[in-house]
């Protein structure tokens, strides 16, 4: 059995060749894959898209700076253990990262990683506001051009999938269905496991499907290799075991006479299996230095934990899902694509590549469909791995249509170019002008040097303030004026001790105090009437000496006295407007990036 490494290299750059030479619509085709994931991928520097950005980016860094305090395999091992370093995310942001960690070095600033991982146990505002701001921004630029890299070759092994699925134009058509799909680009934007997750996934489909055509054992052990990375940088890819074992099935119903040859097998599969156990081992640096036991913690975690209401919404799985869907993809795309799997099951009962592909994506659709069955919530980003497949087969169904009926065909590819183009293009468009970031140039460019802002936020990543400002905020409240009290509340009214220069209110914390209890589950939770009487007087401006100076962002409905849209109309919504939230736990389901900021117009009555 010849090695897995050497020859799919030289197999993978003749098929890129080859792929360039004979298509010349390719380079263009990821230029524009290129151009929609890395649009404006700066976005929020040097603060975080999300939550999981932030620890992406935090892992490698408290390893270097665990390792920096003390040189030593133990420190390293311990590094490997430090907060969140979990998966094989923490070798690909590591090495992402590894020009700021020379740049630290070589200026003397490595001291910065030393003190990470205390700050980031205490008060993650101190955690971000310490660590110099360079660091941060070339952290997150670093590591979210690396998810650009990815997304364009999830681009490109889709291009391959359709392509060995059909033809060329197929492939070019999922390739270009997929560079519009609105929910890739937003993963495709942030520090995250969902894109190189995916990358590594389309590769176990492509080599699964290549592999029943063929036969080929390297193939199979290709898959084998990619799924168990795919599985270490993020668990919920374990489908792709499945996967793997249907081709295997696939390839015996396709070898004819030869079926017993393609059944009995048993060293393909033994290393098959090892080298996907191996990577998966490997993959998580918290396994390697400490046992399996947090593996399995971590699996016990999360099978439990996404049984649990989410907190801002309770409804049924099925609801989830299909918010999911027309979020990430958008109404005419996902209607589609339902009406492509459909028209394609058919085809399934045939001997073909084509029958193999559509194979292959039913059990990857329905093995998520059950591992979420029981899930209480689920986002965009845990159905992405079903995304590209559903556009591969889309492209399939389209490209068949068009060569039996072209006046069909062609009219329904082009409109369905241009709605999903367009769908995602303006959400592509918004990285420009996201409320959050307006917010935080407005103080940088009207707030003075010395100014201090107050905020609610535990978290800095939902707030909209400059790294250099000195922040008012709960989390420090024992270190600021009128901190002497105990309770949260009474900081809260004791705001004229502090006297900030500036107020800010978000959504998050803030602002939903004054929604209806049951506008939503989070709502109903942070509501009271002696909060919510503050925040009135001080947007009123008449008890406090502040007044509203700029505000970004939609405006809540409940601000308007407006009802929360639901059922069938709230969907279609979801489906026609792409929104700027992220899939992180505070930005899903309409909270969106509303920011009130409030300036100081006369002087604090700290005696009141």
């Amino acid at each position: 059995m010849r090695p897995v490494a050497g020859g799919l290299i030289g197999r993978a750059r003749r098929c890129l060749r080859e792929d360039f030479e004979s298509d010349p619509y390719l380079p263009y085709l990821l230029g524009l894959a290129t151009l929609l994931a890395g649009f404006w991928f700066w976005h929020r520097v040097p603060n975080f898209a999300t939550r999981d950005e932030r620890w992406r980016i935090v892992d490698p860094m408290s390893f270097v700076g665990t390792f920096a305090a003390d040189p030593g395999i133990d420190s390293a091992l311990a590094g490997m253990q430090q907060g969140r370093a979990f998966g094989a995310t923490f070798y690909l942001f590591g090495l992402a990262l590894l020009p700021v960690f020379v740049v630290a070095f070589l200026t003397g600033q490595i001291d910065a990683f030393v003190q990470l991982p205390e700050h980031a146990s205490v008060d993650l505002w101190a955690h971000w506001q310490r660590t110099p701001a360079w660091i941060w921004t070339w952290s997150v630029l670093l590591g979210r051009l690396v998810v650009v890299a990815l997304a364009v070759g999830c681009v490109y092994v889709t291009y391959r999938i359709g392509t060995v699925m059909r033809d060329r134009a197929t492939g070019r058509l999922a390739a270009l269905l997929l560079s519009v799909t609105w929910g890739f680009l937003v993963l495709a934007h942030e520090v995250g496991e969902d894109v190189p997750a995916l990358f590594f996934f389309l590769l176990v489909v492509y080599f699964c499907i290549r592999y029943t055509e063929t036969g080929d054992a390297a193939l199979f052990l290709a898959a084998s290799l990619a799924g168990g990375i795919a599985i270490a940088l993020k668990l919920t890819t374990v489908v792709c075991v499945l996967v793997i074992a249907s081709a295997f099935v696939l390839r015996v119903g396709n070898a004819g006479d030869e079926w017993r040859s393609a059944l009995l097998r048993p060293r393909m599969l033994a290393v098959g299996a090892a080298l996907g156990a191996g990577a998966i081992y490997l993959g998580f640096p918290t396994v390697v230095a400490g046992g399996l036991e947090p593996l399995v913690a971590r699996i016990g975690r999360g099978t439990t934990g996404k049984t649990d209401p989410h907190g801002w919404r309770i409804e049924p799985t099925w609801w989830w899902a299909l918010r999911g869907y027309l979020n990430g993809m958008g109404l005419p795309l996902f209607v589609a694509s339902v009406g492509g799997l459909l028209a394609s099951i058919p085809r399934v009962l045939q001997r073909s590549t084509e029958a193999d592909g559509v194979a292959l994506t039913l059990i990857v659709v329905a093995a998520y469909a059950r591992l979420y069955a029981s899930w209480a919530y689920i986002r965009t980003h845990h159905l992405l791995p079903t995304m590209p497949l559903l556009v591969v087969v889309l492209a399939v169904a389209l490209m068949r249509l068009y060569d039996y009926r072209r006046t069909l065909g062609g009219p329904l590819i082009a409109v369905l170019l241009v709605t999903s183009g367009l769908y995602a293009g303006v959400g592509d468009l918004g990285y420009a002008s996201q409320s959050r970031d307006r917010a935080t140039g407005w103080l940088d460019a009207n707030a003075a040097s010395n100014a201090t802002v107050e905020t609610y936020p535990n978290d800095p990543q939902e707030a909209a303030v400059p790294h250099w400002m000195t922040v008012y905020r709960p989390t420090n409240r024992n270190a600021t004026p009128g901190g002497a009290k105990d309770s949260g509340m009474a900081w809260l009214l004791a705001i004229e001790e502090r006297c900030p220069d500036y107020v800010q209110l978000h959504y998050y914390e803030s602002v939903l105090v004054l929604a209806p209890d049951d506008w939503s589950e989070r709502a109903s939770r942070i509501s009271g009437d002696r909060r919510e009487r503050f925040l009135r007087d001080l947007l009123a401006g008449d008890t406090y000496p502040y007044r509203v100076a700029a505000t970004f962002g939609r405006r809540p409905a409940f601000l308007g006295d407006r009802a929360r849209s639901a059922g069938l109309p709230e969907l279609v919504e979801v489906g026609l407007r792409p929104r700027m939230h992220q899939y992180g736990d505070p930005q899903d389901v309409g909270v969106d990036q509303y920011t009130v900021i409030l300036e100081r117009d006369g002087p604090c009555n700290a005696s009141g």
